[in-house]
C-alpha cells in the first residue's frame, strides 16, 4: 500500500501546498510515509485535473488517496462525481480524508471496503445520492 497525497487549490493565488506538512504529519501519526504529492491549482468543479489523473494512473489496487478534506477532491456536479468516483473505485484506491476519522481504519486494520462504502455516495453538491 502506497499513500499518494492529493493537494488542490482553486487558483494560482492560493497555496495548494499549504496542507503538505499537515498530510505528512498525518501519515507519520500512523507510521506511514507519503510516497508522492500530486498538486493541482484549479477548481474542484473541473473533472479534468492533470495531477489527479496522474495520481490515479500511477496507483495500484490498495493504494491510499489521501486528502486534507473531501472538498479538495471534489466539488463536482453529481454526474461528474460519479465518473470520477468510478475511476477511483475501478483502480482500487482507498480514499482517506485527514479530517474524517471514519476513513482512517485502513491504517490500523487494513479495512478498505468500509471506507469505499462511506464515500460511495459522498460528494453530492445538491445533497442527493
Amino acid at each position: 500500500m502506497l499513500i499518494r497525497a492529493y493537494l488542490r487549490a482553486s487558483t494560482t493565488e492560493q497555496d495548494a501546498q499549504r496542507a503538505k506538512e499537515e498530510l505528512k504529519a498525518f501519515g507519520a501519526k500512523f507510521g506511514s510515509r507519503i510516497a508522492g504529492y500530486y498538486i493541482d491549482n484549479q477548481s474542484g468543479t473541473k473533472l479534468e485535473r492533470p495531477e489527479l489523473n496522474k495520481l490515479i494512473d500511477d496507483s495500484e489496487a490498495g493504494d491510499v488517496l489521501l486528502i486534507e478534506k473531501m472538498d479538495r477532491l471534489t466539488r463536482l456536479p453529481w454526474l461528474e462525481w460519479k465518473t470520477l468516483k468510478a475511476r477511483i473505485m475501478e483502480k482500487g484506491l482507498v480514499i482517506v480524508v485527514a479530517d474524517q476519522p471514519m476513513t482512517h481504519a485502513v491504517f490500523s486494520s487494513g479495512e478498505q471496503n468500509s471506507i469505499n462504502r462511506v464515500h460511495a455516495g459522498f460528494g453530492c453538491s445538491d445533497g442527493s445520492r
